[in-house]
């Protein structure tokens, strides 16, 4: 099915792993109590940018290398869509700093916990592109779409009970961006098991 060079797929599981790591400790602050902002928007920097070094690390070695397992573009497509779930993880880290917001509310812990299974989903899934378990993929990719339909649900339900609780209009608009970069972080989970699928199904 794959060609040589499947370093690739090392790299790749790799950098999910990191990924599931980072979503640990995100939905950990979460259910810490208070959030420091500072604290907690510099933490999830951090992993965003050992994120980008694993990401351009993957770019480099597509550069040097002339067989890949798959298309090289396919393999660029992965590790985009994957330093995507990190770029929101941190976006949504940084409104905490950004909006001087310490509490965390159940919609929010709902969301990271969600997150967090989402992302162990996916590495299970990368794990057996990693040794060669494509049939055991789609389940896995099953799966986090259904998780991916719990975040918009979520997010229905944030909102709508938002709207009845909430009185000040600035603390709604900062706590609604919030919900919604959090289900966008699920929406980009769904992405990366997409994209997967595509390329288990080109290469089957």
């Amino acid at each position: 099915m794959f060609k040589k060079q499947s370093h690739f797929f090392d790299m790749l599981v790799d950098a999910v792993k990191h990924l599931y790591e980072s979503s640990v400790k995100f939905r950990e602050a979460f259910y810490a109590g208070e959030i420091q902002g500072s604290e907690f928007a510099i933490a999830m920097k951090e992993l965003e940018r050992k994120a980008d070094e694993k990401t351009h690390a993957i770019i480099a070695a597509l550069n040097a290398t002339y067989l890949t397992p798959i298309d090289r573009e396919d393999i660029l497509a992965l590790a985009s869509k994957i330093d995507d779930v990190m770029d929101g993880i941190e976006a949504c880290a940084s409104r905490f700093d950004l909006y001087d917001i310490t509490q965390v509310d159940t919609i929010m812990k709902s969301f990271a916990t969600n997150i967090e299974r989402t992302i162990a989903q996916l590495l299970s899934a990368f794990s057996a592109l990693q040794s060669r378990r494509t049939n055991d993929i789609h389940q896995y990719c099953v799966a986090v779409n259904a998780l991916e339909e719990e975040g918009d649900q979520l997010l229905r339900n944030g909102i709508k009970s938002l709207f009845k609780r909430e009185k000040d209009p600035i603390v709604l608009i900062k706590i609604k961006e919030i919900y919604e970069i959090l289900e966008d972080v699920t929406d980009s989970c769904e992405d990366v098991a997409n994209v997967l699928e595509s390329v288990v199904m080109t290469n089957a």
